[in-house]
């Protein structure tokens, strides 16, 4: 190499080491500082978090106060925030990063999921009582376009469908009284009344699409939720991340019997959070003149004004259609399970009637936070609605329409050991209804009209104590206050009536002890729960006043938690529930419902759930494997019951199975597929009082096959069939109680199958 070469290369050199030495602080220079903190659902610090930007580049750590900070050389990219236990969240960093980040966690980790049960707003190892969330994941897992499935995963829980758009819901076996639709179970959406002045609850009108998640608490609630003996619902909707963050989700699903849906949701979440989705569902159904059809329109919004004060609105439209197809007798069901209710006597067929229902309604709520001060704080929530129902069946042809207005506020102090709520609830519901001969699906002659005004207020109070050693002390009681008022509107005796009920005092006491993994409890509850509209004046020209209110005592006692931490959750318990003035339905020859008291119930049970978590780990080829189960056993027998001359004292609670077991697995492969299945065993069914009739105990079996990839960087793409079987043909997944003519039975499908996709496009 010649000299001339060597101070070439000599220089070089020298002038690359300058700009490496020169570069370095201009790079320093062009790196911009953030930081943040991140905390869970409680509002509490999670150390540990793991920060990326991109895919792979990991700038931090969270500490034991849940703080991180890092330098980057720019101020747009996309950072995650992972831990083991929690909901991994992606956020677009454009200049701005929210100081604060929140981490749902996982639904595996039940110990530590949040409740919302009496206003606890806690880890559920920490409430004395039995509950169970059911998280969107949860309700989706078998892809049935159906609360059904889902909900009967859990203990003590009965939903029954007979037929496509027709559920009834019963906790611990009180279902005398639902011949159709949803009584005696309260049913709250996002912290407001859901259930009308009325005592009805049109839980057929929402669609999936609507709910992210479902809490179901078993036994008497009235301490702070007025009417009621067999439980309470809590529905939730929206999103409570501060995530910036915009997204498109569309979903469509097609099956058997004429099956088939569509869903699209638009959502914004951030500082300001909204929701607009739309749902169609119809199906053709595998009975004759089982035909249905849903259309639902529902906006969710989340406004943050202050820091100290949030807005939220739920607005929800509803139209919803179904045909009735009739009970059958045991003759009709052996010669032909598909077939709708025949013709027989001076009765004209269901298809020849064109028997259905028709129900419209707009619900709108409008509810409001605010942190007062350090110690308290309100929410207050006002609801509007307005129902449309028109229902042709064999004997007749009802019309009416219902309004409802309501309000519920509660206040809340917390202060070291001791959290102290206060607050109150009113309702009041307008009812109008003329029932006509039914001429083949159109109104003839009017036989009747009647308006119905009810009115209930509850206010109540409640404590919560920490005592030392892990104590837990909760004490609540309730003041109810109900009443309806009649008038018969016809030419032809025209009449006025009232039904005031006695006031009442409910309580509710509770002592919990928390272990290290494990929290042990007993509760003490009393249950009231007044008739519905529907059941006062069951769709005829006679006001019932002397239908009574049922009274109710429940002792119960628990436990629940990690049996090996994170690995392996289980929540037992053992009841004993005594019931009082029993409402129960009966059938006049004409098919025709009517309510009565029907003396005492007693209930002892036992339910058991156990999740266990073999496998949870994002390297693994296999990434998740999880196995549930759940049993429940019920002992309801009638106690000093008499019909007539006829005592059933010691009879099976009539639609209560006895036994009922349930076992779920799913797998996640790291390719992104994945495998749900379920399995359960429904105990035999009595069908009447006198425990004549029986339905038969069934299996059913749920699979569904996935397969979850991303197409592009900004869509995900969520593939799946479902299959849902049972061996046992004719079955039932819901029968008609005390049918008159022994028509007790609705045949469900022994097989439906189904095929889905769903893609979800992120925005920028």
């Amino acid at each position: 190499m010649t000299n001339y070469s060597k101070q070439f290369y000599a220089a070089i050199q020298k002038y690359l080491f300058i700009f490496l030495l020169l570069s370095v602080p201009f790079s320093a220079l062009s790196q911009y500082s953030f930081q943040g903190k991140v905390i869970d659902e409680l509002q509490q610090p999670v150390q540990g978090v793991l920060v990326v930007i991109g895919k792979n580049q990991k700038v931090a750590i969270t500490d034991t106060l849940g703080n991180y900070n890092f330098n980057f050389s720019s101020q747009n990219y996309l950072l995650s925030f992972s831990h083991v236990g929690f909901i991994r969240k992606e956020i677009r960093v454009n200049i701005y990063l929210p100081a604060t980040t929140i981490l749902q966690r996982k639904d595996e980790l039940l110990s530590e999921t949040v409740v919302k049960a009496f206003e606890r707003n806690t880890s559920n190892k920490k409430v004395a009582a039995a509950l169970t969330v059911l998280s969107k994941n949860m309700l989706d897992r078998l892809g049935t376009n159906s609360f059904v499935a889902s909900v009967n995963t859990v203990p003590g829980v009965k939903m029954d469908e007979r037929s496509p758009g027709s559920y009834r819901l019963s906790i611990r076996g009180n279902l005398l009284r639902s011949t159709f639709g949803v009584r005696n179970v309260k049913v709250y959406w996002n912290g407001i009344p859901f259930t009308d002045a009325n005592g009805n609850t049109y839980l057929n009108q929402l669609s999936l699409n609507n709910i992210n998640r479902i809490e179901i608490i078993k036994g008497p609630s009235g301490s702070m939720y007025g009417s009621g003996t067999g439980g309470l619902v809590l529905l939730s909707s929206g999103d409570s991340s501060l995530t910036k963050q915009k997204w498109v989700d569309l979903q469509t699903t097609a099956g058997s019997y004429g099956l088939f849906s569509a869903n699209a949701t638009f959502e914004q979440v951030g500082k300001n959070a909204s929701t607009l989705s739309f749902s169609h569902l119809q199906s053709d159904g595998y009975r004759d003149h089982t035909n249905m059809k849903r259309d639902v329109v529902h906006y969710n919004g989340t406004y943050s004004l202050k820091n100290w004060r949030k807005i939220k609105t739920n607005i929800f439209y509803s139209d919803l259609y179904y045909q009735t197809p009739g009970g059958l007798t045991i003759a009709e069901l052996n010669a032909n399970p598909k077939q709708s209710r025949p013709a027989a006597g001076v009765f004209q067929s269901a298809e020849t009637q064109k028997a259905a229902v028709y129900l419209k309604t707009i619900y709108v709520g409008l509810s409001q936070g605010i942190n007062i001060n350090s110690r308290w704080n309100n929410l207050t929530g006002i609801y509007g609605s307005y129902t449309d129902f028109k229902n042709p069946t064999i004997r007749n042809y009802e019309d009416k329409y219902e309004k409802g207005l309501g309000a519920r506020s509660v206040f809340q102090f917390k202060s070291g050991f001791l959290t102290g709520t206060i607050g109150g609830e009113i309702q009041q519901g307008f009812f109008a209804s003329g029932v006509f001969a039914n001429k083949a699906g159109t109104k003839d002659t009017l036989q009747f009209n009647a308006a119905i005004q009810s009115r209930q207020y509850n206010i109540f109070a409640q404590s919560d104590i920490e005592l030392p050693h892990h104590f837990f002390i909760n004490a609540g009681i309730s003041y109810n206050n109900f009443y309806y008022g009649y008038k018969r509107a016809s030419n032809i005796n025209p009449a006025k009536d009232n039904s005031n009920f006695k006031p009442v005092f409910i309580p509710r006491v509770s002592l919990l002890k928390k272990l290290d993994l494990l929290s042990v409890y007993v509760a003490v509850s009393k249950g009231y729960s007044v008739p519905t509209i529907d059941e006062v004046n069951a769709g005829n020209d006679i006001f019932n006043v002397t239908l009574k209110e049922e009274t109710a005592i429940n002792y119960e006692a628990g436990i629940k938690g990690d049996l090996i931490k994170n690995k392996l959750w289980m929540d037992a318990a053992f009841y004993f529930f005594s019931l009082q003035n029993t409402i129960v339905s009966r059938r006049d020859a004409s098919g025709g419902d009517f309510y009565t008291n029907a003396g005492k119930t007693k209930q002892k049970g036992a339910e058991l759930s156990l999740h266990y978590l073999p496998v949870n780990n994002i390297y693994n080829f296999i990434r998740q494997f999880k196995l549930s189960s759940s049993f429940t056993n019920v002992r309801a027998t009638f106690d000093h019951y008499q019909q007539g001359t006829t005592k059933f004292d010691g009879n099976q609670l009539t639609g209560t199975p006895p036994n009922v077991f349930v076992i779920n697995a799913d797998i996640v492969y790291a390719n992104g597929m994945y495998i749900n299945t379920s399995f359960s065993y429904t105990d035999h069914i009595p069908l009447n009082d006198a425990n004549t009739f029986y339905a038969s105990s069934y299996w059913l079996y749920f699979v569904k096959l996935g397969y979850k990839t991303t197409l592009g960087a900004s869509t995900e793409a969520n593939l799946f069939f479902s299959s849902e079987r049972s061996p046992k043909n004719p079955y039932s997944l819901g029968n008609d109680l005390n049918a008159a003519a022994n028509r007790y039975f609705n045949p469900s499908a022994p097989q439906r199958l189904t095929i889905g996709i769903q893609c979800r496009i992120k925005g920028k």
